[in-house]
C-alpha cells in the first residue's frame, strides 16, 4: 500500500478508495471525435512523487505513478479484481499455504524488450529488505521466510525466502500461511538487475533512472518538474488491450485551477476535494464515493505532554467527526469513530461490519473531554500547554486543523493548537522522524481485513509515526498474526479486543473516513475505482469513447 503512504502510503488527502464506472457522465471536456483513439488524455495528478521506486515509495503521489508504470507478481484487472500480472497465473500455495511458486510469463518484458527474469524479482526484494536500502515500503514482505532476521541486519539478504529456480521461476516462502496475501502480491514488483547495478539508490528518482515493465514509460520527469507524460510501453505484455497511447500528466496542488482547467477543456481527469466538492454536486461529470482511506490524529508518545492518556482523550472528545465530514469538509467524507474504516472489514462467521459490532469507539463528549483535560493538567504540571498540529498544505487539512484548533480553543481552556502547514512531502519526511507534537494520518487498505489498520501502531511498525508502545496491544496483535495457530473467527475476536484496547486509551484520534470525487470527460470510459485503488486509477483500461 501506498498506502498507503500505498499508506500508502498514504498520507494524501485526495487519495481515495471507491467502486464506480466512470463512464456515461456528460461533459464539454477534450476528447472524442475522428481518431480520438490517439488523442493524448490529459490528467493532474495533487503533487510531486518523492520516488516512483517501488520497493521505497509509500505515499500517494508516487503510488499513482508506479500505478501506471510497474506492475508485480499480480495485477487488479478492469473490474479491480486479482489478476496475473507479470506472472501467467494466480497460484495456490503448497507446504501448508505457505510456499508460492511462480512462472513468469514468456512475453513479460522490460521497456527496452529484455525479458523479465527471475532475478529481477529475487534481487528487487532482497533490496528492498536489506536494511542498507532503508526502505520504510516493507509491509507487504514482512511476511516472507527469515525478513525479520535479513531486516534487522542479522541475516544476509540472500537469506530472505524468494529464490529463483530458473530464468522464469521463482518461488517464494512464508512465515506461516497469509490469507490475504494474493492482495500483498500486487505489491511485489520486479526492477531490472542492470538498472539497480546502474543507478543503486537513485533508481527511480527520474524518468531516465527508471525502467518500466507495466502499461506505460514514463517520459520527461526530471525529480522535481511539475509535468510529465506516460507513454504506452510496446513491450508490455497486454499492450494491446491499451487503448489510449499518451497521458499529459500535470501536477495542480489548487482545486480551483483544476476544476478551470475541467472546465477550459485543458483536462479529461481530475480529483476535487472540499468546498469544490459541493460546488459541483448538480455537476453530471462530478462522481463521489465513499472510500476504505480512514484519517485520524497522530500523538507524538516520545514527548511527555502527548504521551500524556488523558491530553489524548480530552482532544480525541472535542472532535465531532459528523459535524467536521459535514459541515467543514463537505466533500462527501464521513464521521470516523474508529481506526478501522468502516464498511470494509466483515465477521467471518455472520458478514456484519467491523465497526458495527464495536459500535462508537471514538465518542464525542465535551464534558468528559474537559475532565480529562484537567486532569492532564495535574499529571503533566502545567495550567497552559501550546501543541504544534502538523498538517499537509491541502484544503483539506487545512480545513480540519482549523476545526480541531477551534474544538479545542472552545472547550479545552489552557492548550493551544498551533496549525504547521507543510508540503506533503515534508510532511512525510518529518513523520519518519516523529518530528512532530500531533500531525494528520491518512491511511489506504492493502487488504480487506482489520489487521491493514490496526498493524500500524504495533511498536515494531515502521509507519507508527507517533513510536506509540503497549504492551497489552503488541500481544493481542501477535495473536492476530500468528494464522498457523488461530483460525479466521479466532482472529477477528483478537482483532476487536486490540481495537477496543487501542481506542480506549485514545492512541490516535480518528476524523473522517474520505470520499474520493472526481471530474472525468464523458468521452472517457472503463475506469473503476475501489476501496484499494489508487487516485488515478489503472489508466491502462481507459479508452476514448
Amino acid at each position: 500500500m501506498f498506502k498507503d503512504i500505498r499508506f500508502t502510503a498514504m498520507i494524501s488527502v485526495v487519495i481515495g478508495f471507491m467502486a464506480v464506472l466512470l463512464s456515461g457522465c456528460a461533459s464539454t471536456a477534450v476528447g472524442g471525435g475522428v481518431g480520438s483513439a490517439e488523442k493524448a488524455l490529459k490528467i493532474t495528478i495533487p503533487g510531486e512523487p518523492l520516488t516512483i521506486d517501488p520497493t521505497k515509495s509509500i505515499e500517494t503521489n508516487g503510488g499513482a505513478v508506479i500505478d501506471q508504470v510497474s506492475e508485480g507478481i499480480y495485477r487488479r484487472d478492469a473490474d479491480n479484481k486479482i489478476a496475473a500480472g507479470v506472472v501467467d497465473q494466480v497460484v495456490k500455495p503448497t507446504e501448508n499455504g505457505t510456499k508460492y511458486t511462480f512462472n513468469i510469463k514468456k512475453d513479460a518484458k522490460w521497456q527496452d524488450g529484455s525479458a523479465i527474469k527471475s532475478e529481477d524479482f529475487v534481487n528487487s526484494i532482497d533490496r528492498q529488505a536489506d536494511p542498507k536500502t532503508k526502505s520504510q515500503q516493507t509491509t507487504s514482505i514482512q511476511y516472507i521466510e527469515n525478513f525479520a532476521a535479513v531486516n534487522d541486519g542479522k541475516a544476509d539478504p540472500s537469506k530472505l525466502g524468494i529464490h529463483a529456480v530458473n530464468d522464469r521461476t521463482f518461488t517464494i516462502k512464508l512465515t506461516k500461511p497469509v490469507p490475504f496475501m494474493n492482495y500483498e502480491f500486487t505489491n511485489f514488483y520486479p526492477i531490472q538487475t542492470s538498472a539497480i547495478k546502474k543507478y543503486g539508490s537513485q533508481y527511480g528518482s527520474s524518468s531516465d533512472k527508471t525502467v518500466a515493465n507495466g502499461a506505460y514509460v514514463i517520459t520527461g520527469w526530471n525529480g522535481t518538474n511539475d509535468s510529465w507524460k506516460y507513454e504506452k510501453n510496446k513491450n508490455y505484455w497486454d499492450a494491446e488491450n491499451v487503448k489510449i497511447p499518451e497521458i499529459d500528466v500535470t501536477v495542480v496542488k489548487d482545486n480551483n485551477t483544476a476544476q478551470n482547467m475541467f472546465n477550459g477543456g485543458q483536462i479529461d481527469l481530475t480529483s476535487l476535494t472540499g468546498q469544490y466538492v459541493k460546488q459541483n454536486k448538480n455537476n453530471k461529470n462530478l462522481v463521489v464515493t465513499e472510500t476504505g482511506r480512514n484519517n485520524y490524529i497522530y500523538f507524538n508518545d516520545k514527548k511527555k505532554v502527548t504521551s500524556n492518556e488523558n491530553l489524548r482523550k480530552a482532544i480525541s472528545m472535542v472532535i465531532d467527526q459528523d459535524q467536521l465530514a459535514k459541515d467543514v469538509l463537505q466533500d462527501g467524507s464521513i464521521g470516523a469513530n474508529n481506526i478501522v474504516p468502516k464498511n470494509y472489514a466483515k465477521d467471518p462467521k455472520t458478514g456484519e461490519d467491523f465497526t458495527s459490532e464495536m459500535g462508537d469507539q471514538a465518542p464525542t463528549d465535551t464534558a468528559k473531554a474537559k475532565a480529562y483535560w484537567t486532569k492532564a493538567q495535574k499529571e503533566i504540571g502545567k495550567d497552559k500547554i501550546s501543541l504544534d498540529f502538523l498538517v499537509d498544505d491541502t484544503d483539506t487539512e487545512k480545513k480540519l486543523a482549523e476545526y480541531v484548533q477551534g474544538a479545542v480553543s472552545n472547550n479545552l481552556k489552557g492548550l493551544t493548537i498551533n496549525i504547521e502547514s507543510v508540503p506533503h512531502a515534508t510532511h512525510v519526511t518529518r513523520d519518519f522522524s516523529t518530528d512532530f507534537d500531533i500531525c494528520t494520518v491518512g491511511w489506504g487498505p492493502d487488504y480487506p481485513d482489520a489487521q491493514n489498520f490496526l498493524d500500524g501502531m504495533r511498536s515494531n511498525n515502521t509507519i507508527n509515526f507517533s513510536k506509540f508502545k503497549d504492551a497489552q496491544y503488541d500481544e493481542l496483535m501477535n495473536k492476530v498474526d500468528d494464522t498457523t495457530k488461530y483460525d479466521a473467527n479466532q482472529r477477528w475476536e483478537f482483532e476487536k479486543q486490540a481495537d477496543k484496547r487501542l481506542m480506549s486509551i485514545a492512541a490516535v484520534a480518528p476524523t473522517y473516513q474520505a470520499s474520493q470525487a472526481h471530474l472525468i470527460s464523458s468521452k472517457v470510459g472503463g475506469l473503476k475505482w475501489d476501496a484499494m485503488s489508487g487516485q488515478s486509477g489503472k489508466l491502462q483500461y481507459a479508452y476514448w469513447k
